[in-house]
C-alpha cells in the first residue's frame, strides 16, 4: 500500500511541475488583421498567408503552415490533403492547428451579408 501512494504522489507533484513550468512560458504576440484569412507557421509564430477577402476559389496550401485564423468575415475554410482541392477534404472552421504538410491546398469563405459585405 505504501508504495503505490508513492508513485501516485510522485506522479501528481511531477504532473504539477509540468503544469506550472507550462504556465510559465511567454505568450508569443503576433499581429494578426481584423478580416481577412491568416495562416501561419510555427503555431501562430509567423505569418506565412495572407488572404484578405476569399472567394472560395482553391489556393495552395504553405508547406509549413500549421494554424490558421479567419477573423471577422470569414465563415469556412475547408482544407484538402492533395493539391488542387484534391484528396480527403477537412472543415477546419476559423481557428485550427494542425501538423505542417498535412493539407496540400485549401478554399476559404465569406459570410453572405453584412459581415462580408
Amino acid at each position: 500500500m505504501g508504495k503505490r501512494i508513492r508513485v501516485v504522489a510522485g506522479l501528481t507533484v511531477a504532473s504539477v511541475a509540468a503544469m506550472v513550468g507550462m504556465q510559465a512560458q511567454p505568450a508569443l504576440a503576433v499581429d494578426v488583421p481584423e478580416t481577412g484569412l491568416s495562416i501561419f507557421e510555427g503555431t501562430f509564430a509567423r505569418s506565412v498567408l495572407y488572404v484578405a477577402e476569399p472567394d472560395g476559389s482553391c489556393l495552395a496550401m504553405p508547406p509549413t503552415a500549421d494554424s490558421l485564423t479567419g477573423e471577422r468575415t470569414i465563415e469556412q475554410v475547408s482544407a484538402f490533403t492533395g493539391p488542387n482541392c484534391t484528396g480527403d477534404q477537412w472543415n477546419l472552421g476559423t481557428f485550427r492547428t494542425f501538423k505542417a504538410g498535412k493539407y496540400q491546398s485549401f478554399r476559404a469563405y465569406m459570410f453572405d451579408g453584412p459581415l462580408g459585405s
